[in-house]
């Protein structure tokens, strides 16, 4: 257990420009590491990255120490400078033994994440696990350390209400415009086609509406976001001409002032008195003030969804005191896992022995003896002998097992 060693480099820590100069991409992994790992005595090794972070678990019989990580950042990362190097080395946080399975354990249930319960972190800890395995970096014991986190994350996920709670604007914002009783015989208006526009647009395609139009400053991009929506796409200095009769707008653009002014709106809207839904994303606003307090309007807008979102993390933060629980709990499995293989390791080779013993015994210590036994009574010898060696192999383990895992025997030793 003692081996358990963790190397985290945060964003806390040394800021996103600079952890971002320890990623390595999947492909290059194990020909990054692999020539270093024995030369520095890792012996099982596996690379976590995310956007906020990079870690490196592994099992080793070396003191992590600051030169024990400026050694290894140093030959795994030639081309970051010496003094980032170092700096790195310094204020990277460490964790030895359990504290690296607890760790770990917490990364994975998002306790020690930028977004607290953002379960996304459970798919990447789980593939960064099968490509260690993949490239040969890692081994039984950190395989049942990540099994055991992955178990436990879920189990925060599903015995607590971490994430219960949305916490992103996108989230949201559709959830907010599903109480607005939406349906699919409306007609949808996208204003903007960047990332947050991409996001809920995609949680909207399932809705199948009558009618969407994309307008963009930049025509090509919001043809290319209609394509996908199946509707139309159009420059944004063409929002007054092909509207045409919508129940939804939804925006969110980098404009300094309002995208819609109120003379535009009146303009939009002509005859129609229908009360409209409006879900502005944009800061500042791209909806002048005036639109949403002189027209029948459900506005939705981002300050409203920011306070919502902080609220709702205010709640996820109170669940870590259960989460913590959970994790403590599921620890205790581990280590009996943890145990339980380095046991079966250490008690692999019994098998091959008693069989070499009893190939010895049958085939020369008493060969000539056995030749002058009836066929009937070698078979009966032979099979009072398999049944002794098969208990004399599962003997010495279910004893090893009560003395190691402090444990009554369950199943008798001898029937």
């Amino acid at each position: 257990m003692k081996q358990f060693k963790l190397i985290a480099l945060t964003h806390r820590q040394l800021g996103l420009e600079l952890v971002g100069k320890f990623h390595v991409p999947p492909e290059l992994q194990k020909d990054r590491f692999t020539p270093t790992l024995e030369q520095i005595g890792i012996k099982e090794f596996m690379f976590i990255s995310t956007c906020n972070r990079v870690e490196f678990l592994m099992r080793t019989n070396q003191s992590v120490d600051s030169d024990f990580i400026q050694r290894f950042l140093s030959l795994n990362y030639p081309k970051v400078s010496s003094h980032e190097i170092t700096l790195s080395a310094n204020e990277a946080r460490t964790y030895s033994g359990l504290d690296a399975v607890r760790h770990l354990f917490h990364v994975a249930s998002s306790l020690d994440s930028l977004i607290v319960g953002e379960r996304e972190i459970i798919t990447q800890i789980r593939n960064a696990h099968e490509l260690a395995v993949k490239s040969r970096l890692c081994g039984d014991f950190i395989r049942i350390a990540v099994i055991k986190a992955i178990e436990t994350a879920k189990a925060v996920y599903t015995e607590t209400e971490i994430a219960t709670k949305p916490i992103s604007v996108v989230n949201i914002g559709f959830r907010k415009l599903l109480e607005q009783d939406i349906h699919p015989d409306q007609s949808v208006l996208f204003i903007g086609a960047g990332t947050t526009i991409e996001a809920i647009a995609g949680n909207m395609k399932t809705l199948d509406f009558k009618s969407i139009k994309v307008f963009n400053r930049t025509a090509e991009k919001a043809k290319k976001l209609a394509t996908a929506l199946g509707g139309e796409g159009f420059a944004l200095d063409q929002l007054e001409d092909k509207a045409g009769h919508f129940d939804i707008i939804i925006t969110c653009t980098g404009s300094e002032d309002p995208v819609i002014s109120e003379p535009l709106y009146r303009k939009l809207i002509g005859d129609d008195t229908r009360t409209k839904t409006i879900l502005d994303l944009a800061i500042p606003n791209d909806i002048d003030s005036s639109v949403v307090k002189n027209y029948p309007i459900n506005y939705i807008s981002i300050e409203d969804l920011k306070a919502e979102a902080k609220e709702n993390l205010k709640h996820r933060e109170k669940e870590i005191f259960h989460c913590e629980k959970l994790v403590e709990e599921r620890l205790v499995d581990f280590e009996e896992a943890f145990r339980t293989r380095r046991l079966e390791l250490a008690m692999s080779e019994i098998p091959k022995l008693m069989k070499g013993i009893k190939a010895q015994a049958l085939e020369n210590t008493f060969a000539k003896d056995l030749e002058k036994m009836s066929p009937q009574d070698r078979e009966k010898l032979v099979q009072i002998v398999n049944y002794i060696e098969k208990k004399y192999i599962s003997l010495p383990m279910k004893m090893a097992k009560q003395v190691v895992l402090d444990k009554d025997l369950k199943d008798a030793i001898i029937e």
